[in-house]
């Protein structure tokens, strides 16, 4: 009888144990943007999130190491302050992965630096920076999770403020290495922040645990840089402007060769 009853509860502590276990996985576990758990909080994106404001200008990477150009990118057009617009787009001012490289980059971040290893902190920094962004460092080892979910609770329904992140792949239970990109949104009843990936050709938007997105951003770089976020403001506009009424009233589909 007693072996019976020490079987028993030890049946019931693995079943516990194990319950608990998938338990804590299934709450860590990334959900993405097609899955039927993404429905309540898509369902819950707040009005004036980023997320809105983000993604009519969420850049795809060009190449498979152009993450921190295409999150600079979608942020910088996302303000609508630049000036250093493609000429492609003129009159307007429209930031593309090519036109981001202008000469007072190019010393410290060329095209060819970023194909042979991407783009650190520091770097991406200075370039925004030289957009004519006001720039905000949040290194990963330099915050609680407490302090990253005030962050990212304030960050992400200013619209003024945009939140690129840095971090590895590997902590979201993804293939791959360290990477950029831009959050989206947050939601407190599940403690998740929305990453929107830009290499969008394998991944969609995410869910991911405040707790899990730290781990990934307090991880360094193969250059020993830790990795973390750039909070970037600037001067926003709701709809950009043509550089000439009267050059933009000239370029009509009519004259287009």
């Amino acid at each position: 009888m007693m072996l019976t009853r020490v079987r028993a509860f030890c049946l019931g502590a693995f079943v516990c144990l194990t319950f608990s276990s998938v338990c804590a996985a299934e709450q860590n576990t990334a959900i993405y943007w097609n899955s039927p758990e993404a429905i309540p909080l898509q369902k819950k994106l707040p009005e004036n999130a980023d997320f809105w404001r983000l993604m009519p200008h969420l850049t795809t990477q060009k190449t498979q190491s152009y993450c921190g150009v295409a999150s600079a990118v979608t942020v910088l057009n996302t303000l609508g302050s630049c000036q250093n617009g493609d000429p492609v787009y003129y009159p307007y001012h429209y930031v593309t992965q090519d036109s981001f490289f202008t000469p007072t980059i190019l010393p410290f971040l060329s095209p060819r630096l970023v194909m042979s290893r991407g783009v650190g902190m520091n770097e991406l920094q200075l370039a925004l920076e030289a957009h004519g962004a006001e720039v905000q460092v949040v290194n990963g080892d330099s915050v609680t999770v407490d302090q990253l979910r005030d962050i990212v609770a304030r960050e992400l329904v200013n619209c003024e403020h945009y939140v690129l992140v840095n971090y590895h792949r590997a902590y979201l239970q993804q293939k791959g290495g360290g990477h950029w990109s831009v959050l989206g949104a947050y939601d407190a009843d599940s403690d998740r922040v929305l990453i929107l990936d830009v290499a969008r050709f394998s991944f969609l938007p995410v869910w991911v645990r405040v707790s899990t997105l730290l781990d990934a951003i307090n991880s360094t770089d193969p250059r020993g840089i830790t990795r973390g976020l750039l909070i970037v403001s600037g001067q926003s506009h709701a709809q950009q402007q043509p550089v000439s009424e009267d050059v933009s009233e000239s370029v009509t589909p009519s004259n287009q060769l």
